[in-house]
């Protein structure tokens, strides 16, 4: 490192100090960013596993409906009956604050579950296991958007994460070291010339005591 190209001054040295400590007091800050990330992003792992395996679980439980339903109505019936069923609302992405980290919460401007009256096909000449399928497959969407909105937040920490730890890496073995020998090369510097300083000036008055004696 060249700590040769610094002027070893007081003031150099008083910088130094002031660099070193605003480094330090942004290292204990990104530590407890990063700490603080880690127990988010574990959090977050285990909220992923437990949707995942909902979404697992409803998406099974739906297309386990809707082959019960093929069976008993036939599929091309069913397909018949599907087409009368509106689409699903339209989602708008909002977003939310996670330890700086904008993640984003997705919602529907209409609800899932929609009332019987509004599925689109008659009450009367469906069959119960219709109202089954759609029910299932509804109570499947709301776990696929939970699982979709958790994926996303995982993503999103962990690529904070990496940065963060970058910082706090940048800043404990490069920045810090390095202000840290620049100043005690400085101080070094400074404490030479004043012992070189204070020999120069005791020799000047045993030059001049002996002048005196002369």
């Amino acid at each position: 490192m060249a700590v040769e190209q610094i002027k070893p001054t007081r003031m150099a040295l008083l910088q130094l100090k002031r660099r070193i400590s605003l480094a330090e007091k942004g290292y204990e800050l990104l530590k407890k960013k990063r700490d603080s990330l880690v127990m988010q992003f574990f959090d977050l792992v285990a909220d992923r596993k437990r949707l995942r395996k909902q979404a697992h679980s409803r998406l099974q439980e739906a297309y386990g409906a809707l082959i019960e339903a093929q069976m008993y109505i036939g599929k091309r019936e069913l397909e018949n009956i599907s087409l009368a069923v509106p689409p699903t609302s339209e989602f708008d992405i909002r977003t939310y604050n996670i330890m700086g980290v904008v993640v984003p919460l997705i919602k529907l401007r209409g609800k899932i579950k929609r009332p019987y009256m509004k599925r689109g096909y008659s009450l009367i000449n469906t069959p119960s296991k219709v109202d089954e399928v759609v029910n299932k497959f509804q109570t499947a969407l709301r776990a696929i958007i939970d699982l979709a909105e958790v994926e996303e937040q995982v993503r999103l920490v962990a690529e904070e994460l990496e940065s963060t730890k970058r910082r706090v890496n940048a800043l404990e073995y490069v920045l810090l070291p390095q202000l840290r020998e620049k100043y005690q090369w400085v101080e070094l510097m400074l404490e030479e010339r004043e012992r070189e300083d204070f020999f120069r000036l005791k020799r000047m008055k045993s030059v001049l005591k002996d002048e005196k004696r002369q």
